[in-house]
């Protein structure tokens, strides 16, 4: 009999890499709130599309910013 779940007891440290977790597999709902840091954001990932109205203020850009 094939084995169709395993539990997190059953999983040993570093046993799930990136590699390993198909596209999709996670998604927003399961990321926790503030785990995604600046240097885990690929350089342009962040577009206009992508920012809600209103959500970046004057105060929140460096000087030289926006060109």
């Amino acid at each position: 009999m094939p084995i169709s779940k395993i539990n997190t007891k059953g999983l040993g440290d570093s046993s799930v890499t990136a590699v390993k977790i198909d596209d999709g597999a996670v998604v927003a709902s399961e990321i926790a709130d503030g785990s995604i840091t600046t240097a885990k954001i690929a350089d342009d990932a962040v577009t206009s599309a992508k920012v809600g109205t209103g959500a970046v203020v004057a105060d929140g850009l460096g000087t030289g910013a926006v060109i």
